[in-house]
C-alpha cells in the first residue's frame, strides 16, 4: 500500500513541475467555442479528468472482485456447515450400539 502512495505523490510532483514550467496562455478549442486559457489550467484539468477516468475504470473490476469474494465466503460457510453436519453424524453413529 505504501508504494501506491509514493507513486501517487511522485506523479503529483511531476504534474506540478510540468504545470509550473508551462504557465503561459494558449488558445484552447473546446468544440463549441475557443478561448485563451492558461496552459497550467489545461494540464491540471486534464490530469484530474484522467485520474477520475482511471478510478471509474477500476471500479468495475473492484466490484466484480468483491462479488467473487462474497460468493467464495458463502461457499466456505456452506462447506463448514456441511463438515459440521458430517462430524455430528459420525459422532452419533459412533455412539449408537451396534447390533450383532
Amino acid at each position: 500500500m505504501q508504494w501506491r502512495l509514493i507513486l501517487t505523490l511522485g506523479l503529483m510532483v511531476i504534474v506540478v513541475i510540468f504545470t509550473l514550467a508551462n504557465a503561459h496562455v494558449v488558445r484552447f478549442n473546446y468544440i463549441i467555442n475557443e478561448s485563451d486559457v492558461s496552459l497550467a489550467l489545461v494540464i491540471i484539468v486534464s490530469a484530474l479528468i484522467g485520474s477520475i477516468a482511471g478510478v471509474v475504470a477500476s471500479l468495475s473490476s473492484q466490484l466484480r472482485l468483491k462479488q467473487q469474494l462474497v460468493e467464495k465466503e458463502q461457499k466456505i460457510r456452506t462447506a463448514k456447515r456441511e463438515q459440521t453436519n458430517l462430524t455430528d453424524e459420525q459422532d452419533m453413529n459412533k455412539r449408537r450400539p451396534r447390533r450383532p
